[in-house]
């Protein structure tokens, strides 16, 4: 969903909030909004401050300050965590073992006083729509990780909360019913309109689920936008390290005109990319970042540097190498197999917009 779809009123605004825990500042001057059925990915780190804005936004923690909290306009700043709209999903589900699945679901109607007849009819229009009505009368423990996920889920959503929070919930999930649930959890945003803040450290989560994704550092955000603004165009070396870019060489910046920078390497070979430092100026430190899978042995690219063959490793769908070159190793990635043995690499190639500078302290 653009933002321009969204609604001008954010579901979810946070402005401008501080959270220490004695002399850690866990927050630093941090806002954010959140627009009605948007997917916003908090995305960072452990340390990175990421759950301690869950914490603050259900009203787990109470901020040291905060010049504004508000879910659906409703000012819920200092208001108890019970009193506001929004309902969290943890990654260790805190389903109760001695209830039946419908009965776990059931529980947030009926601490709200919704009679139990109503309440289990909700809970199980819930538990359909996770695709778990069959196993309503099971008892939890019968249920396997991924079930409970999903039990978990119905449980948050029967309430029909403003805001939906999870904090990691995929993170005890093999790789294959992780990527399952990634695709449900997607299904369900968008079959409910309702606004999720999903929190991760996991680059892939936030870029296959989210509208919008916010990196954070240190207790403040590093950068934040669509999914594609943080692959493709990193802000900082920071940002471009943790979104997974293989490849960041040091050099100097010689030349910038019309967003293209020009920078020379260790070794003297100068190379052009995408400049992200609007007001860099030549001569001044810089680097260039380089996904390994954007990167080629092709003479004809528009631009490149001369390296040899040093390693490589087959890994089935793809072949990682390691080109030598003078500004020191690079990694490339063939999904059309790699050089045989009698083969060499005598340079290798990327075109311009496929690589980003950072200049003057981009870090």
């Amino acid at each position: 969903m653009k933002m321009e779809e969204m609604n001008a009123e954010p579901m979810l605004e946070v402005h401008d909030v501080v959270h220490k825990y004695g002399p850690v500042t866990a927050l630093s001057h941090v806002s954010l909004s959140a627009g009605k059925g948007e997917f916003l990915t908090i995305l960072g780190s452990s340390g990175s401050g990421k759950t301690t804005m869950l914490r603050v936004i259900s009203g787990l923690e109470i901020p040291t300050s905060v010049s504004r909290l508000r879910i659906d306009g409703v000012n819920v700043a200092g208001m108890p965590a019970a009193k506001r709209r929004c309902t969290t999903v943890f990654q260790n589900y805190a389903l109760f073992p001695h209830m039946s699945v419908v009965e776990n679901v059931a529980y947030g109607l009926k601490i709200r006083k919704v009679p139990t007849a109503d309440a289990l009819k909700e809970a199980r229009r819930a538990l359909a729509m996770v695709q778990l009505e069959a196993k309503a009368d099971r008892n939890i423990r019968q249920l396997s990780g991924g079930e409970r996920q999903r039990v978990a889920l119905a449980r948050a959503v029967v309430t029909k909360p403003a805001v939906l929070l999870l904090d990691e919930p995929l993170g005890a999930l093999d790789e294959r019913l992780r990527e399952d649930m990634q695709l449900e959890l997607m299904e369900l945003q968008r079959k409910l309109d309702m606004t999720f803040v999903y929190i991760t450290h996991s680059q892939e989560e936030a870029l296959t689920m989210s509208d919008r994704v916010v990196l954070m550092r240190d207790g403040r955000i590093e950068q934040s936008g669509e999914p594609l603004d943080l692959f493709d165009r990193p802000a900082t070396r920071f940002a471009a390290d943790f979104m997974g870019y293989e490849n960041i060489l040091d050099g100097r910046l010689v030349r910038c005109e019309g967003g293209v920078g020009e920078i020379e390497l260790a070794g003297g070979a100068v190379v052009r990319g995408t400049l992200v430092t609007p007001d860099a100026l030549p001569g001044s430190a810089a680097s260039i970042a380089l996904r390994a899978e954007r990167i080629s042995a092709v003479a004809s690219e528009e631009c490149g540097i001369d390296g040899t063959l040093k390693s490589k490793v087959y890994r089935g769908k793809y072949t990682d190498m390691v080109i030598e070159t003078a500004a020191g190793p690079v990694r490339m990635r063939s999904w059309h197999g790699a050089p045989t043995e009698n083969e060499s690499v005598n340079r290798i190639g990327w075109k311009v917009t496929d690589a980003v500078i950072f200049a003057d302290g981009g870090v």
